[in-house]
């Protein structure tokens, strides 16, 4: 799994480059119609545990991500409508981003980048990038806070995933389904918490768990898991 994900054409954000780009709003999020597993941060756990399965994928370099699950795998995202619309109350953090960026371009260095390919930017029509002294808009200011965020709980979340890891508690499912149309699915390679290593943990690890607030992480999790159903329900006939 790519962390990129629908980022086609990233490109940092540059004043002179982009001095006169404008950007449109988003008219639909097609961009988004092929990730069925979109990466998560801690901060929205409890959303997506209402809606979406909560997984977690290996990537690249070995790194372990927390995923809201909204397709299955090789399908299509089953959370979006034909005209590319969010069919679902909350829209995760990694899609509301698009088509920002953060970068890692040194030691503790975030350029702020944009997918170039976005079909939203414009020079003649939109709200501009830079103000005329050229300095970044209170838009994209906004922008710059939303990122900072995600990039804060993105590093708190990291820590949490490597306390599960080290605590030997992740375990692969393998779930399987079948479908009314007699179909059979298969999600495999997702990793979730294993319950009775979870329960077996010595009393220091819950205490020190319950202290940094993962207790609660887990079981939203684990509560999410009950959501596998919908994906399923949600799964398109089979075209005849």
């Amino acid at each position: 799994m790519t962390t990129l994900l629908f980022y086609k054409n990233v490109v940092a954000l540059d004043r002179e480059l982009h001095k006169s780009l404008k950007i449109k709003p988003a008219q639909h999020l097609k961009f988004a119609a092929d990730a069925t597993a979109l990466p998560i941060v801690m901060g929205e756990f409890v959303e997506v545990a209402r809606q979406f399965p909560i997984g977690f994928l290996r990537v690249e370099g070995g790194g372990i991500l927390p995923v809201a699950l909204v397709g299955l795998p090789d399908g299509k995202n089953l959370f979006l409508t034909e005209d590319g619309k969010w069919d679902a109350p909350y829209v995760p953090a990694f899609v509301r981003r698009y088509p920002f960026v953060f970068a890692e371009t040194g030691d503790d260095q975030l350029t702020l980048c944009i997918d170039r390919d976005y079909d939203g930017f414009d020079e003649n029509e939109g709200t501009p990038l830079f103000g005329a002294d050229g300095e970044p808009d209170a838009g994209v200011t906004g922008v710059i806070e939303l990122l900072s965020e995600f990039q804060r709980q993105h590093t708190a979340t990291q820590q949490f995933v490597q306390r599960l890891e080290q605590a030997g508690v992740l375990m692969e499912a393998n779930a399987n389904a079948t479908l009314n149309d007699g179909r059979n699915l298969s999600l495999q390679g997702l990793l979730v918490v294993d319950e009775q290593k979870f329960r077996a943990l010595p009393e220091a690890t819950v205490n020190e768990w319950f202290r940094a607030g993962d207790i609660g992480l887990v079981y939203s999790h684990l509560l999410s898991l009950g959501n596998l159903l919908e994906l399923v329900r949600r799964q398109p006939a089979a075209a005849e």
